[in-house]
């Protein structure tokens, strides 16, 4: 069986050499999205020895009247054969971007026609901010953003179906980030009735443009200004009304303060002259204890006045005291011994007579 099929292969062969077999039909161009498949036609006449496929000038299938010869598990062949044409089918499992090449379909007795292989990858669409309303006959943008598309897209608009100038929208492409771009498209909105806007972004790949959609109402213009004055109207009621009660609950509180300080400050005064008081009381009465008592025939004019004996005080203290214990001190005059007992009834009736506070020198001449 071996010998046979080499034995109608060599044949195969020295006949397209002898018989004008070309090409009818090369292959075209094509554009597939990453990990789809690629298929490409080249169709030659009968009758035809071999068929080599060529990509990027390497060979990667060779077909031949009785099999294929493949050289890779990524390429593929099927055959279409007519009663005066053959049409082989390369195709090309799982692409991936490394595979934009030029595919060659070659015959050795009329040369060879290529086309080209562009993979593509489709990205995300969406709008950067879902409008649901915007006011009547107002100006308004809405962004609509493709991301992660090779090559870039081409961004369109339609409003209600029906496509929107090119004037009234702006498109920015992106730098590429590893093979991939991003564009950014913003149209300028105006609309006096509810509409559906519709973002498409188109490339070869894609049997239909991507779209992205946004049902949008319309306000009238007049809630929109009522909304703004009732805005107003209420920031200009609260915010006076808000300074006011800062103000009183401010000056509520400096008065709290100061009130607390004068309160403390006359706190402590006070206890200050009540132990002062309390220490000049407590000192009178030693005194006075002390003193003797009080001699009531002295005379202020008198100048044989002598301190009775049992008036003086036992113990002399410092000299912030002397003042006060001399106030209290009694300077009795010297009397006949044969008037010292009516004397002596007459000083115990007084002093018991005799308030100790408020304490007062009183000066009585006896006759």
């Amino acid at each position: 069986m071996g010998t046979v099929a080499t034995i109608t292969t060599l044949f195969s062969i020295l006949l397209g050499l002898c018989l004008p077999t070309k090409i009818e039909d090369g292959p075209k161009d094509a554009y597939v999205l990453v990990d789809s498949d690629a298929a490409f036609n080249c169709t030659v006449s009968l009758p035809w020895a071999i068929l080599i496929w060529i990509m990027n000038d390497a060979p990667v299938l060779t077909v031949t009247p009785e099999r294929p010869i493949i050289t890779s598990p990524q390429f593929g062949q099927r055959n279409y054969t007519t009663s005066q044409t053959f049409t082989s089918e390369l195709i090309i499992s799982a692409v991936t971007l490394q595979n934009n090449a030029t595919v060659k379909c070659s015959l050795q007795t009329d040369g060879s026609q290529q086309a080209n292989l562009f993979v593509q990858v489709e990205g995300t669409l969406f709008f950067e901010s879902k409008i649901s309303s915007v006011v009547t006959n107002r100006s308004t943008d809405v962004i609509c953003k493709a991301e992660g598309w090779n090559p870039e897209p081409t961004i369109t608009w339609t409003i209600n179906q029906t496509t929107v100038h090119s004037e009234r929208y702006t498109t920015i492409k992106s730098p590429p980030s590893g093979h991939l771009y991003t564009v950014v498209s913003t149209l300028n909105l105006t609309l006096s009735a509810e509409a559906e806007v519709t973002c498409l972004a188109a490339i070869k790949a894609l049997p239909q443009p991507k779209n992205a959609s946004l049902y949008i109402t319309v306000k009238p213009v007049f809630d929109s200004t009522v909304n703004q004055d009732q805005t107003w109207l209420i920031v200009a009621i609260v915010v006076p009304i808000a300074v006011v009660l800062l103000l009183i609950i401010l000056a509520i509180v400096i008065a709290f303060c100061m009130k607390r300080n004068k309160h403390s400050e006359s706190s402590y005064q006070d206890e200050i002259r009540k132990i002062s008081k309390r220490k000049t009381l407590e000192k009178t009465v030693v005194d006075e204890k002390s003193s003797g008592l009080e001699n009531f025939g002295m005379s202020s004019e008198s100048v044989d006045d002598l301190i009775f004996p049992s008036a003086a005080p036992a113990t002399i203290q410092a000299d912030s005291q002397s003042r006060i214990e001399n106030i209290y001190t009694l300077k009795m005059p010297v009397v006949p011994a044969s008037n010292l007992g009516s004397l002596e009834q007459t000083v115990n009736q007084y002093m018991a007579n005799v308030a100790i506070y408020p304490q007062k020198t009183r000066h009585v001449t006896a006759v």
